[in-house]
């Protein structure tokens, strides 16, 4: 079989493998860990496994590293779409939860977020904008179910306060940001530095991550 049919099955199983297998790492480490260190190593194995081994395999290095700094300039409506995001997580979790915020929790925000969002943009836009860029079910839409469903996974052992199927939900909507932004735009750039600024502000998730809820 060619390795890129290989390749491309691989991608493509991708959206369904990701979800399930993580949900398997995360019951596995629920049971045998503390619910803060299984869910930080958790996350470790989906960004070194997911988000940054399989990106590199797909993409290589170099290739990865364009997508992630090229991007044609956005529109104004662009613009808009790529905002609502970080101010919704701004307004609904920066500052209900500002007075708990010293160094150290600031410091763990800033850097998940921007590890999370960078692995995430190669894993579930980058590998497909370059294996599937004008097949909008395969390169666009089945990515994004697998990115929504993903954020369920965590939930096993953090619970959203907005509820599990509402936090997919509202997943679901960065993603869609990103996937439009992605392929208008050809590059990963314009999307990183929204999803970026709108995972740093996990105020609840990094309390969790060191201890302290």
């Amino acid at each position: 079989m060619p390795m890129i049919t290989l390749k491309r099955g691989a991608v493509l199983a991708a959206p369904a493998a990701v979800p399930a297998a993580m949900a398997l790492v995360f019951r596995w480490l629920s049971h045998r860990l503390s619910p803060q260190a299984a869910y930080n190593t958790g996350f470790i194995i989906y960004w070194l496994a997911g988000c940054i081994g399989f990106p590199m395999v797909v993409l290589g290095p170099r290739r990865a590293a364009r997508l992630l700094t090229q991007g044609r300039r956005p529109s104004g409506v662009e613009v808009l779409l790529l905002i609502l995001p970080a101010a919704g997580a701004v307004s609904s979790e920066l500052l209900p939860n500002r007075n708990k915020i010293d160094g150290m929790l600031a410091a763990v925000m800033a850097t998940t977020g921007v590890i999370n969002a960078t692995g995430e943009e190669l894993l579930w836009r980058g590998v497909f904008l370059q294996e599937f860029p004008h097949d909008l079910l395969r390169g666009r839409l089945w990515p994004l179910v697998g990115f929504s469903l993903w954020h369920l996974v965590p939930q096993m052992i953090l619970p959203s306060r907005l509820g599990r199927w509402r936090f997919m939900l509202g997943a679901g909507l960065v993603g869609s940001v990103s996937a439009f932004s992605a392929w208008r735009s050809g590059g990963l750039r314009n999307c990183l530095v929204s999803h970026m600024a709108t995972d740093s502000c996990g105020v609840t998730a990094a309390q969790f991550r060191l201890g302290r809820t």
